[in-house]
């Protein structure tokens, strides 16, 4: 007798961590951020956060930490360092790679691959329409951890976005050429 597991179509494809982290900017920048970058690390923190996404008026961020699977989001531990960083933050994985009660009350979980997405792809021939917001789904909302980043961590930010490198102590941020302005 064999005892097996019955698989879905899904179940075989692998999805990486590049489509993981493609799906989450489109839905980054469907939530309206105006800034959204990848593999982006602010100055002088040594970190590097997998998705991010700042307002521009009212100092939101929201980071996204793609975990492709169970495997890599046990070996990581670093992810709390990013927090200070953020005003939302939330794990993209595979749907059951990570579970919620894993996690802290705050933080969210964004599952690609849940079995109600896959019941959708399988009634496309029957004319169900799938939206690129279904292939994510936020199975528990990021809270949010504090009403703007501070200081130290936007200048920080900032300073990645403007200068593409962080300034060292002693740098001069005035610009020597130009219309002598």
């Amino acid at each position: 007798m064999i005892d097996y597991i019955p698989l879905t179509a899904l179940a075989g494809k692998r999805t990486t961590t590049a489509e993981l982290r493609a799906l989450a900017c489109e839905r980054m920048r469907r939530l309206g951020y105006p800034y959204v970058a990848t593999e982006f690390s602010p100055s002088r923190s040594g970190c590097r956060f997998d998705v991010i996404g700042l307002g521009r008026y009212t100092r939101q961020v929201r980071i996204y930490e793609v975990k492709s699977s169970r495997a890599d989001f046990l070996a990581d531990g670093k992810w709390t360092s990013y927090l200070p960083y953020c005003t939302h933050f939330a794990f993209v994985a595979p749907a059951g790679a990570i579970n919620r009660w894993e996690l802290e009350r705050d933080i969210g979980l964004i599952e690609y691959g849940h079995p109600s997405f896959e019941k959708m792809i399988a009634n496309r021939r029957y004319g169900f329409l799938v939206r690129p917001d279904d292939a994510l789904r936020a199975s528990r909302p990021a809270r949010r951890l504090r009403d703007s980043v501070g200081d130290g961590e936007w200048l920080a930010l900032l300073e990645t976005i403007a200068f593409a490198r962080p300034l060292l102590p002693g740098d001069d941020p005035t610009f020597t050429d130009g219309a002598g302005i």
